[in-house]
């Protein structure tokens, strides 16, 4: 059992973390470098989301980033095993103090964390906090804080890897997402970029590879210079729809649509695969 009342605990201020306020939250084992990519999600993820995890983290360990997360089931779980795995540094928040792991499932992972993989544990609350719904905002912006950019795998509308996501939009931070759940697609309308399609998880690397370089020297993703700007409003009806694909009849101008749908698809930018149904190549 991990109890992280014994372990080693530190003291940080929110300033010497780059975080605005005056607080200074306890922390276990050690906080990973800069730059970090957050990488967050649905606790209930589909299993085809899930798998692609391992390749995000890969890819940041490939650049030199180190990962934080919010140690929550699903999309976080998998982000810290995956650092856990490749050996990326890595941070996890959780909403909780010290005395009061959460969740209790993720115990043995937060153990194996600071003492197997070199990593920390920032406490989002004192010691003593009693449980409460704000903790878990109160830990979505701290992740927010210390990364430089932000993968939301999947994310229902008003969940709190939604609202994760935007807020780094508005803090000016670069946000990828995936395509597939209606958080990711209301979040590519508000700015964020969408994941490129990969059939092979070494695929999913190389480009969130690109990415990253791309943030690092503040230009676009390699892959959307593929798109027009007159285009660019099919996408968030593209990762909504997902692999079921779209129809001119999903669009709130079919006519508009079937013009845009012909051109896209005549740049290879997307596929037919049933008539009149398209989806992104």
């Amino acid at each position: 059992m991990f109890d992280p009342r014994f372990e080693t605990v530190s003291r940080a201020p929110a300033a010497a973390l780059g975080l605005a306020g005056s607080r200074v939250f306890d922390v276990a084992g050690c906080l990973p470098p800069a730059p970090r990519l957050a990488i967050v999600g649905s606790r209930a993820a589909h299993r085809r989301v899930r798998r692609l995890v391992p390749a995000m983290v890969a890819a940041a360990g490939g650049c030199g980033w180190s990962i934080v997360s919010g140690g929550a089931l699903g999309i976080d779980g998998d982000a810290h095993r995956a650092a856990l795995a490749h050996g990326v540094p890595q941070l996890a928040v959780l909403p909780c103090g010290r005395d009061r792991p959460y969740p209790p499932d993720h115990e043995m992972l937060f153990a194996r964390l600071v003492r197997e993989g070199g990593g920390g544990l920032l406490f989002a609350q004192p010691q003593g906090a009693a449980p409460s719904r704000s903790m878990f905002a109160s830990r979505n912006t701290i992740v927010v804080g210390l990364a430089r950019a932000v993968i939301v795998a999947q994310a229902a509308v008003r969940s709190g890897s939604f609202g994760t996501g935007r807020l780094a939009l508005r803090q000016g931070k670069r946000v990828l997402v995936g395509a597939g759940s209606r958080g990711c697609a209301t979040l590519m309308a508000l700015g964020a970029e969408r994941m490129p399609a990969a059939t092979e998880l070494a695929d999913l690397q190389a480009a969130i590879e690109g990415w990253l370089e791309a943030v690092v020297d503040d230009r676009p993703a390699p892959w959307t210079d593929a798109w027009p700007g007159h285009l660019q409003w099919l996408r968030p009806y593209f990762a909504e729809r997902g692999s079921r694909g779209l129809t001119v009849d999903d669009l709130p101008d079919p006519l508009a649509g079937l013009c845009a749908l012909t051109e896209a698809e005549s740049r290879r930018l997307v596929e037919e695969v049933a008539p009149g149904r398209f989806v992104a190549a």
